[in-house]
């Protein structure tokens, strides 16, 4: 993935990261995600996640239209893309908040003991409608997200819900890799027996309703029990979910995405749109200069924000011409002293 110079980049906030990569705060709109060198070997070029979220961000840039519900990308290079600002961060951290859990161990979350407050179901309603209409969108494009999660839902300053993190999509009809039950339900026969499937509108509504559930109940499925990883491959292979019993509107839009009722997103952006019109509260977008973000990312690694390599490369066309002259200009200097010197008597 190539060198990598991250000192005045490291000065920044750090704002987030992952197995794969750091994201720092660069301006008060703009977060910079990055390689994260320390924990990754160099990859087998095209299945490193940060690859795949550039190609999947690419892709997107050849759309016409633009989703409001996908975290936006200003830039795109082989070791970094700078995203939009989300204020408010990650919806995890909102409802962990307010849960009671026993102490846990390798910075894991212990045992739920209670949940002390319950998230308002106007903003679960506003929620539920934005990632869906987000992965509609993400469907019409041909992907799968593949990774759903609240960790991965981020709200901006107004609180709308943006779909972020793209390491993990792919097109669908490619295998499910690399998840667990509540996010996925294991196939119990046929000739994919033992997997979750191949990536479709069926592998993503079962994490919209697991999702859902986290939202609407303030924790995930079965979190005040200790369960083996046998025991959750077979009630989640079995089709055996929790008791729904807190809202009838949201109670059956997560049963019907755990039994997968709709053949495409679309139609369960549809279904929401329609099941939660009543109740959802209005949002208010912030609105994004895109090509003025972009153009400011741009400055930021001409200043130097990325090391000097990448300052060199965004110089305009006629500065670099100027420093390739001078340094040549230098190095003739240089060479004519030599000269000189070595000739004196």
């Amino acid at each position: 993935m190539g060198s990598h110079h991250a000192k005045a980049l490291e000065e920044h906030s750090w704002v987030g990261g992952g197995l794969d990569a750091y994201i720092y705060r660069v301006t008060p709109t703009i977060v910079v995600k990055t390689v994260r060198r320390d924990r990754t070997p160099e990859e087998k070029a095209a299945e490193h996640p940060f690859l795949k979220e550039i190609a999947f961000y690419k892709r997107l840039d050849e759309c016409k239209d633009r989703s409001p519900d996908i975290v936006e990308c200003f830039l795109m290079l082989r070791d970094h893309i700078f995203l939009s600002y989300c204020a408010h961060k990650a919806v995890a951290p909102r409802f962990y908040e307010r849960q009671e859990r026993e102490t846990g161990g390798n910075g894991l979350h212990g045992r739920l003991i209670r949940v002390k407050e319950y998230e308002d179901p106007a903003l679960v309603a506003r929620w539920i409608q934005q990632i869906t209409s987000a992965l509609e969108y993400v469907e019409r494009m041909g992907f799968c997200h593949n990774d759903l999660h609240a960790s991965n839902c981020l709200l901006d300053r107004n609180f709308n819900l943006k779909l972020a993190d793209f390491g993990r999509a792919t097109t669908i009809g490619q295998p499910l890799e690399g998840t667990l039950p509540r996010r996925a339900k294991p196939i119990r026969s046929g000739p994919l027996t033992g997997t979750y499937g191949l990536c479709s509108a069926r592998t993503e509504q079962f994490a919209v309703g697991t999702l859902l559930y986290f939202m609407v109940y303030g924790h995930e499925p079965y979190d005040d029990r200790i369960l083996s990883a046998a025991e959750w491959d077979r009630r989640f292979g079995e089709s055996e979910f929790p008791d729904l019993n807190r809202n009838g509107v949201f109670d059956g839009l997560i049963s019907a995405c755990w039994h997968d009722v709709y053949p495409t997103m679309a139609l369960l952006a549809y279904d929401c749109r329609r099941k939660t019109k009543g109740m959802v509260s209005n949002a208010e977008y912030v609105l994004i200069d895109s090509e003025k973000e972009t153009r400011t990312c741009k400055a930021l690694i001409r200043r130097g924000l990325l090391g000097p390599e990448w300052a060199l490369r965004f110089q305009p066309t006629w500065r670099r011409y100027l420093q390739a002259l001078v340094k040549k200009g230098k190095s003739i200097w240089e060479w004519f002293l030599q000269r000189f010197w070595a000739w004196s008597p």
